[in-house]
């Protein structure tokens, strides 16, 4: 009888070993996560509801090294604050590779499905998209996208506040990994810089340790803003913040750079206005010059090229500073569209400016302007710019003071710009007339005094 048992053991003994290693955590193999991912690309293809795919989001998890205990401890059954949409692009993807042999992927994807359940849950934010791709180059017809090559980003949502959308990055690096990665990390985060750059984004570097001050200084000087010893734990260390925390941060940051923002755009709008106004008039009256008989004189067509610099300035300002104020109001694509010709169309209307400048020095070292009038319109335009951003930053004040609303806040902008700069105008001329007057008075004073001294004589 014993020999019998003994044969019955040794003959059960393998399958008593393959149900304990399919059962064990961390022991999921790539054919097991390869199955997965297959049945669950299939499942999807039987246009299942959304509960029926948040289910499976459930399978695949307890499917995973996390198994049921992960389900429920860690993700809360995607129940609560861990609630979250199936159908938000990278989710499922993300969910999926929670069921990979490797268990650093493990972790690193369960941190970033954590952060993107919160982030769906909160009211502040919209989740966008996990693990989107950033390629280098367009898969259809081969055109160059970004010239610093292919990259991904873990999580893109949208601060309803202002508008805006932001991209994080979810990290896991020690102080000694970071130290002996620098330059894998730096040059992921010059990438993180040059599509925000691109994009208008806010770039945002999330670690659950703490960060080295050497990266710390590199990634603030390539404008990433960086949160460390980030907790997800319901019982975390003394000396790290939870993610509440964090949002709550990230919160007041997107509210700051969409009033910045506001203000910038505010301020172009005001001093564009200002210009439009002031020389458009000038612009049409140097062309009725040109198109009179017998009149097209090189000192009209000199005052066509100064004023119309700067109308042409002036509008472009307008449309500039109107792009990078409001942008956010309009959907992923287009606010990026509008953020780059905000930035690069508010430079590009300097050009014009600058050319009526010089337009009006040369009038004036030709002696078509006394030397009166080149400094008092000189004068008047420096106190235009002045008033413009003045009255952009009170105006952004008085509203931010009534609504945190940045659109809000860059119509204040915007508005008091305007007021402030035509204010200025008015004043600056009334200002500069008595300075003239006064100078005028002294010259006429000391004319006399020569006189009278050269007749005595």
């Amino acid at each position: 009888m014993r020999s019998i048992a003994l044969v019955l053991g040794l003959m059960s003994f393998p399958c008593l070993a393959l149900a304990q290693t399919a059962a064990s955590p961390g022991r999921v193999s790539a054919a097991s996560y390869a199955a997965a991912k297959a049945k669950h690309e299939s499942f999807l293809t039987t246009q299942p509801t959304r509960a029926q795919r948040l289910d499976a989001l459930r399978k695949i998890v307890r499917s995973g090294t996390l198994g049921e205990r992960g389900l429920q401890r860690i993700f809360n059954n995607f129940e609560g604050q861990s609630a979250i949409d199936p159908t938000i692009p990278g989710v499922e993807k993300t969910a999926r590779l929670l069921a990979s042999s490797s268990r650093s992927q493990v972790k690193g994807h369960t941190r970033e499905l954590l952060y993107a359940s919160r982030i769906h849950t909160d009211r502040r934010f919209q989740l966008v998209e996990m693990n989107r791709k950033l390629p280098s180059h367009d898969k259809v017809s081969g055109k160059l996208l970004r010239s610093w090559g292919s990259t991904d980003a873990d999580i893109v949502f949208r601060h309803r506040t202002s508008g805006m959308y932001g991209r994080i990055e979810v990290k896991n690096y020690s102080l000694a990994s970071q130290r002996t990665n620098r330059t894998y990390l730096e040059k992921q985060m010059t990438k993180m810089a040059r599509e925000g750059n691109r994009t208008g984004q806010p770039q945002l570097w999330i670690n659950r340790g703490g960060v080295d001050r050497k990266l710390a200084e590199f990634a603030k000087s390539k404008g990433i803003v960086v949160y460390d010893r980030v907790a997800t734990g319901m019982q975390r260390p003394s000396n790290t913040q939870s993610f509440n925390a964090v949002r709550k941060r990230m919160d007041a940051h997107m509210v700051n750079i969409a009033q910045r923002r506001g203000m910038v755009g505010g301020t172009a709008v005001g001093l564009g206005a200002s210009l439009l106004l002031a020389q458009l008039p000038e612009a049409w009256a140097a062309m009725g010059d040109i198109a009179a008989l017998g009149q097209a004189s090189t000192e009209a067509r000199l005052r066509m090229a100064s004023s119309g610099g700067y109308s042409l300035g002036g509008a472009g300002l307008m449309a500039s500073g109107s792009a990078f104020a409001f942008a956010p109001r309009f959907k992923e694509v287009t606010q990026n569209r509008l953020y780059a010709f905000g930035k690069f169309g508010g430079l590009l209307s300097l050009t014009p400016i600058v050319a009526g400048m010089g337009v009006d020095v040369y009038r004036y070292r030709s002696g078509a302007v006394t030397s009166e009038q080149f400094w008092e319109s000189a004068v008047q335009a420096s106190a235009q710019a002045a008033g413009a951003t003045a009255g952009g930053w009170l105006g952004l004040g008085a509203v931010t003071t009534l609504s945190a609303n940045p659109i809000a806040g860059a119509l204040g902008a915007t508005a008091g710009s305007v007021a402030g700069a035509k204010m200025v105008e008015y004043a600056g001329g009334t200002v500069v007339e008595k300075i003239m007057t006064a100078k005028r008075q002294r010259l006429d004073q000391a004319f006399g005094d020569a006189v009278y001294r050269q007749y005595s004589m």
